[in-house]
């Protein structure tokens, strides 16, 4: 599938200014070593900290003030995900040259930072890093080569209504050695079908709520009326993950990865 995203060229000869609204093209950025050239981001760009902390704020994740950015004169306006696509198009008709992508599986998120590479003037950098990110995943695979045991997994990315991480989350899973047949690689993530769950009774619960980091109260899931029939909740196999290290498409999914691997073959839950 390939990546589908939109880039206006810049008439300038280098691109100088860049204002992210999207934490994971924040990370790549300065990931890249080319972190001075973001002049505003959002209040979710919160990653690496001490590299964004004084940058400034132009909005949240779909409440952008467009006279902010505007005042910060970017060459750049950085866009992601499905929820931002409607925005991405308005800023565009705004006037500001805007690189919009949405990634669904580990090809089209290495396929991205490849193309901010090129962006901005940091193709080498953005190679080695995908080399990077694709060998360290190979490493935790490895692992697994001898484990003939897969555990049942569910992971939720939002609970109301209860549901199922798609995207590149089954392609970690399966890397990290867990099962994960309830929703199809490179598919959007959708409300789980209840009676679908119960038959698949997950012997592994990762809750990874959009937003939420690891302020979830794991109660509220373990009191779910009827929930207590399921593998993963009768033997309290449930654990809460900071969704950026999932939901994410950057390359901190090797450390949600390194994450998943150990509480699916330990009896701990990760915090």
């Amino acid at each position: 599938m390939k990546l589908r995203y939109h880039y206006v060229s810049m008439s300038s000869s280098k691109c100088l200014r860049i204002v992210s609204c999207s934490p994971a093209h924040s990370e790549i950025i300065c990931l890249l070593g080319k972190q001075d050239l973001i002049v505003g981001k959002t209040i979710y760009c919160d990653f690496p900290k001490d590299l964004l902390k004084d940058k400034p704020t132009i909005g949240s994740w779909i409440k952008l003030d467009f006279e902010a950015i505007e005042k910060l004169k970017p060459d750049l306006v950085i866009t992601s995900n499905i929820v931002q696509e409607k925005i991405a198009l308005k800023l565009k008709e705004a006037g500001f040259n805007v690189y919009h992508s949405d990634p669904l599986n580990l090809n089209q998120i290495y396929e991205d930072i490849l193309q901010i590479g090129n962006i901005i003037y940091a193709k080498n950098e953005a190679e080695l890093l995908v080399q990077d990110i694709k060998s360290k995943l190979a490493q935790i695979e490895q692992k697994n080569q001898k484990n003939s045991y897969r555990p049942r997994v569910y992971i939720e990315e939002w609970h109301d209504p209860p549901t199922v991480s798609g995207n590149w989350i089954p392609e970690l899973v399966q890397i990290a050695g867990g099962d994960y047949s309830l929703i199809q690689p490179g598919k959007r993530s959708i409300p789980i079908d209840i009676d679908q769950l119960f038959k698949y009774n997950p012997e592994k619960i990762v809750i990874s709520w959009c937003g939420f980091g690891e302020r979830v109260d794991i109660i509220q899931v373990l009191n779910r009326s009827g929930w207590d029939l399921i593998d993963a909740i009768k033997n309290k196999n449930t654990a809460v993950m900071d969704d950026s290290l999932l939901n994410r498409p950057g390359p901190r999914i090797v450390e949600g990865t390194k994450k998943l691997q150990e509480f699916f073959f330990s009896k701990v839950a990760v915090r």
